[in-house]
């Protein structure tokens, strides 16, 4: 009896995904953060902040989507959605909903978080950059608003450096993907 080879079928992976449906995660976002410099801190911070955004956005949609076929029902009752928001809420529950994202771009001064859209313009289907989020400094971990594509405000908003100020922005509650949490304080 000899044995044939039969090569392991491939699964697709969806986008941000490997084949085997693990999200992937940078390798410095799993080390502890004593054993990691200032500047591989900061790396980690922003891709952190991403995933916050992420998570501020699908809560945002999930609630809008909600409330609106609660408003629609007339008395407030959120018991039978339409179909469309049923749709969205499954996608949303298995992972496969074309949500807003946020990546990271590194810069010669500054980590720059660009905002990701779901464009289906004419069956493209593809992300597409949007905006920038934010920028953050490589070297000391401050947050600044964009003025621009390519410069930041002049005012420091948030230092990653401070616990406090870190977990706030850090915290899905608190950072919003609109960026009104940016504004002066």
């Amino acid at each position: 009896m000899t044995a044939t080879y039969r090569p392991t079928p491939q699964v697709p992976a969806l986008d941000g995904m490997t084949p085997l449906g693990i999200k992937e995660v940078p390798t410095i976002a799993v080390f502890p953060e004593q054993q990691l410099t200032l500047d591989q801190r900061v790396e980690k911070w922003v891709w952190q902040l991403c995933r916050s955004l992420e998570k501020n956005y699908e809560n945002y949609h999930r609630r809008s989507i909600e409330m609106n076929s609660a408003y629609f029902n007339g008395d407030g009752s959120k018991v039978e959605l339409s179909q469309y928001a049923q749709e969205q809420i499954d996608a949303m529950d298995n992972g496969t909903a074309n949500l807003m994202k946020f990546r990271m771009e590194s810069g010669r001064k500054y980590w720059k978080i660009i905002q990701q859209d779901f464009d289906t313009f004419r069956d493209r289907n593809e992300y597409r950059d949007g905006g920038v989020h934010a920028f953050i400094d490589k070297k000391t971990g401050e947050v600044f608003k964009p003025a621009s594509w390519k410069s930041p405000a002049k005012h420091v908003r948030y230092d990653l450096r401070i616990i406090k100020e870190r977990d706030y922005v850090l915290n899905p509650a608190n950072c919003s993907w609109a960026g009104g949490y940016l504004y002066m304080r």
